[in-house]
């Protein structure tokens, strides 16, 4: 971080804590499933529904989101749907006995009752709520940042998110010794509220610009539509997004390999274990240290490459991660690793996975007008989220049927594709920077425009 002024060190704390809140509140539930299915004797399909039904929520709101990032004073919207978030959890808690008055619902022969369908609600709320951190929160890294340091702070603010993956099961695996599965959402809400109404006020400052770029001029609040901007800024915004989203899709089938099945992975290959002062640490134990290990290659990676986006092309830092993260899955999928050697490829992994970050968001804020970039990270993130919705089904499917290392085999085409929607971007025909305004290629080679 260093070179940054005090107010945009100040800035990228403040707007990565929105990040690092966001993941912890997406990691809550996970780890309380053995406790609440043993609790209120739900099948565990039901329990995954809570989740799927939050990242439902998150994916199809964000693009309205975004075009609401790019008209409403984001001090208002950015605290507010933190609150709404903890407020959500807050139900949760009370769940239980708030829903018995609620009629029980059988669909397709199955019966949910109001209990749950409280908690169902409610968790559609907090991917509502948390929704509003992307199309908000980049677009105000644009407007409070030197963009000769704005990979500095999207490093920041990608790795904030990791730390808040990591942090929380820590958290709640001591929490569970103490309180109640009630009480530690009770918790985690309550504190979602009173963080949601601090960031508001910190928002109001005169240090920071929170006011759309669109709304700070003159004339035409918003003088550029989703219509016209595809239509006529071909290969400088639609054809470049559209490879950017294809390496969304790609880069994800890898990461969802990685994020719902490398514990899996590594108990049913390695079941490393071993024995400290006479306490036997199992297989499963093992391999969650392992992922943790994955999470925290990647913030690390993302503060250093945010630094290295700045003075690099953002397309080279992306094609060299997809690199590392290819080389980490062969490596798992084909070679029997020794445990320091394992740790070193899960590092390299989590590096080349989850650091992409700061260089393909700068990218896609290099690639969008300001007065459009809430939008631009809505849709894009909506349609990513939306996409990749299956892939944990299709993944198991997989590696249930071909074996988990020919299955980690094949999941490595994923960031081989990623990497190769990165090079079509070196293209003329595909993408043609904004500082290139008198390049014959702006034209459309057929003649329309």
């Amino acid at each position: 971080m260093s070179g940054l002024s005090r107010r945009e060190l100040e800035f990228a704390l403040l707007i990565s804590s929105a990040h690092f809140a966001q993941h912890v509140f997406y990691r809550v539930l996970p780890p309380l499933i053995p406790v609440l299915a043993v609790a209120l004797e739900y099948p565990l399909w039901q329990l995954g529904l809570l989740i799927t039904l939050y990242s439902i929520g998150m994916g199809v709101v964000q693009a309205p989101l975004g075009v609401l990032a790019d008209r409403i004073d984001r001090r208002y919207l950015l605290p507010t749907g933190i609150v709404i978030s903890g407020a959500a959890y807050v139900l949760f808690a009370f769940a239980p006995v708030l829903g018995g008055p609620l009629p029980t619902v059988t669909i397709l022969e199955t019966t949910f009752e109001g209990g749950f369908l409280a908690m169902a609600g409610a968790m559609v709320i907090v991917g509502v709520g948390l929704a509003v951190v992307h199309p908000a929160g980049y677009p105000m890294i644009t407007d409070n940042v030197d963009e000769q340091h704005k990979g500095k702070v999207l490093g920041f603010f990608g790795a904030s998110s990791k730390l808040g993956d990591a942090a929380t099961p820590a958290a709640i695996a001591g929490l569970i010794l103490l309180l109640s599965w009630e009480g530690i959402i009770l918790g985690f809400g309550a504190a979602g509220v009173l963080y949601g109404a601090a960031l508001f006020l910190a928002l109001r400052s005169d240090e920071f610009e929170t006011v759309p770029s669109g709304q700070r001029t003159e004339g035409d609040a918003d003088p550029t539509t989703t219509t016209e901007l595809v239509r006529e800024e071909r290969r400088t915004f639609l054809y470049p997004m559209t490879a950017i989203y294809v390496f969304f899709v790609s880069s994800g089938a890898t990461s969802h390999a990685i994020t719902a099945f490398l514990p899996a992975f590594l108990v049913a290959v390695y079941a490393h274990s071993f024995e400290v002062f006479g306490v036997h640490v199992g297989a499963e134990s093992v391999a969650s240290g392992y992922f943790a290990l994955v999470l925290l290659a990647g913030a690390a990676m993302q503060l250093y490459l945010g630094g290295v986006s700045d003075e690099y092309d953002s397309r080279l830092v992306l094609v060299c991660c997809m690199g590392l993260a290819t080389v980490g899955m062969v490596a798992l999928a084909v070679f029997d690793l020794h445990p320091a050697a394992l740790i070193a490829v899960l590092f390299v992994l989590g590096g080349g996975l989850y650091g992409v970050n700061p260089a393909r968001d700068a990218l896609i804020s290099d690639l969008t007008p300001p007065e459009f970039e809430g939008r631009a990270f809505g849709y894009i993130f909506t349609a990513a989220t939306l996409t990749g919705a299956a892939f944990p089904t299709l993944i198991g499917y997989l590696l249930e049927h071909l074996g988990m290392r020919a299955g980690y085999l094949v999941m490595s085409i994923g960031t081989v594709l990623a990497a190769a929607c990165v090079a079509l971007l070196y293209s003329d025909w595909v993408y043609v920077p904004e500082s290139e305004p008198d390049s014959d290629l702006r034209t459309d080679p057929e003649g329309s425009d």
